[in-house]
């Protein structure tokens, strides 16, 4: 009986001696199967609205000024990568840009980006 609690007094010596390369080895095989099943952290702190203003990303439309004297502690544009691209390769201003981002993905969802209404063909509208 005495050996049985000595063995156990030994073990959570042990886990408690070893606990952070425990949690860290426990942390990594949790992220290996979040990513495995297609779950993402989103991102946190990267970027600031400062930089997206420096990129050249606000307008009258759209101000980034304002959230900066707010002091809204955000981490700037969500997909600002996807919208410089295009402002890159189609040489277009930040307002088209966007514009043209969101008519995208109105588009990937069968939605007409003129009227805002879905394209399915068995869609019926009452006016």
């Amino acid at each position: 009986m005495i050996s049985y609690i000595i063995v156990i007094v030994l073990l959570l010596l042990l886990l408690w001696y070893y606990r952070s390369t425990i949690t860290h080895i426990a942390s990594l095989v949790a992220n290996k199967c979040n990513t495995l099943i297609g779950y993402h952290l989103l991102p946190t702190n990267e970027g600031s609205f400062e930089a997206d203003i420096e990129d050249g990303l606000t307008s009258s439309h759209f101000n980034l000024q304002e959230n900066i004297d707010e002091q809204d502690n955000r981490a700037g544009l969500k997909d600002r990568e996807e919208i410089m691209r295009i402002m890159r390769t189609q040489k277009v201003s930040f307002d088209e840009a966007r514009l043209i981002r969101q008519q995208n993905i109105l588009k990937k969802n069968n939605i007409d980006p003129v009227t805002g209404l879905p394209l399915d063909p068995k869609f019926v509208s009452f006016s």
